[in-house]
């Protein structure tokens, strides 16, 4: 089912960005990883967690990677491999259920097929709250400003947003409504500059069902007009499909944007994995046709 909840419809003139694929991205040079913090990430005098890379099987012998513990929020910068100047910036927030951050299927894979459509892309290597890292589960949120704030100053764009996946999704949308908030003592002069998306993806993220105690998210509500883009499978079996229907009716009520896609089928987590003719596999042209429809 295909739903639009725009105050305001959203022109169709303006250039919608060619689909390709993700492997076209990586035969080019490869990505700069950037530390997020200059000093280290603040508040982890309790920390005591062991960074570490997780491998984990599919049954058709496909393998993915998460990675646990982090202690070294990152941002992996991935350039439009066209070499032309970028049409827009995407952080890009992979989802993990905040106790791993699957880092390839909803990180490194959607940042080498935004690359491959003109798109500069960086991957957020977030930290868990579970940690004990003292801003708890605004540590995520904290990283994601900064890497926001970071992103920009690279890709040098007119529009920078977020697109997360599942959990990742959830830090998204914190970003959106409390990006502006001051979460964290600045690091250095980077942290002056802006940290709210111009736009943000949410793809099956949690947001409020089951509703959670605010110690226990970092999205607390869309407050700020926000321009988002929503997908989710209608039989996800991890995180109901309400909560992007919820979500799309709440931006568009703060006075925002929203386009919804609900799709029959695709479970959970399916990111770029499913392929056509599963209808969940369509998100993906769908999101860059909305993205080059977006004005400044």
């Amino acid at each position: 089912m295909r739903s639009h909840w725009n105050r305001r419809r959203l022109l169709a003139a303006g250039g919608s960005l060619a689909l390709a694929g993700p492997a076209s991205a990586r035969a080019d040079a490869g990505p700069e990883i950037l530390d997020l913090w200059p000093n280290g990430a603040p508040g982890g005098e309790r920390v005591t967690a062991v960074e570490r890379r997780v491998a984990y099987n599919w049954p058709d012998g496909r393998v993915d990677y998460a990675v646990e513990g982090v202690t070294r929020p990152t941002l992996t910068l991935y350039p439009p491999t066209s070499g032309a100047p970028a049409k827009a910036a995407v952080l890009v927030v992979p989802g993990g259920g905040f106790s791993k951050v699957v880092i390839d299927k909803e990180g490194h894979d959607v940042a080498c097929w935004l690359a491959a459509n003109g798109v500069h892309a960086g991957v957020l290597l977030y930290r868990l709250p579970r940690d004990g890292w003292t801003a708890g589960a605004d540590a995520p949120l904290q990283d994601a400003q900064r890497a926001l704030r970071l992103l920009r100053a690279k890709a040098g764009v007119e529009r920078t947003g977020a697109l997360g996946f599942s959990a990742g999704g959830t830090i998204a949308a914190a970003l959106a409504s409390r990006g502006a908030a001051a979460l964290y003592p600045h690091a250095d002069a980077l942290d002056a500059s802006p940290s709210l998306p111009d736009f943000v993806g949410l793809g099956y993220p949690w947001l409020s069902w089951p509703q959670a105690p605010k110690r226990a998210t970092p999205f607390h509500g869309f407050t700020a007009p926000t321009r988002a883009f929503l997908f989710h499978a209608e039989d996800d079996p991890k995180v109901d499909a309400r909560n992007s229907r919820d979500a799309a009716q709440d931006i568009v009520a703060a006075g925002g944007q929203a386009e919804l896609r609900i799709f029959p089928t695709g479970g959970h987590g399916f990111a770029l994995r499913s392929r056509p003719p599963a209808p969940e596999a369509a998100w993906a042209e769908d999101f860059l046709r909305w993205l080059g429809r977006l004005d400044g």
